[in-house]
C-alpha cells in the first residue's frame, strides 16, 4: 500500500497526531475547558487532516517521492 518508509512515517504521525487532536477536542467539550485551546487543537486537526489528504492524493499508493 505505501511505497516508500516516508509515506509510512507521514501517515502515522498525520493519523496519531490527528486523533490526538480529536480526543482532546472532545475532552475539552466535554470538561468545559478553554475555548482557545479548543480551537487549537481543532485547528491542529484540520492541519493534519489536509497534510494527509495531500499526501494521499499526490504521493499515494504506488507513487515514490
Amino acid at each position: 500500500m505505501f511505497a516508500s518508509r516516508t509515506a509510512k512515517i507521514v501517515t502515522a504521525v498525520c493519523a496519531v497526531v490527528g486523533a490526538a487532536a480529536f480526543v482532546g477536542i472532545f475532552f475539552l467539550a466535554i470538561a468545559g475547558g478553554s475555548e482557545y485551546f479548543e480551537f487549537v487543537l481543532a485547528m491542529v486537526f484540520f492541519t493534519m487532516f489536509l497534510i494527509g489528504s495531500y499526501w494521499w492524493i499526490v504521493l499515494g499508493p504506488g507513487r515514490r517521492l
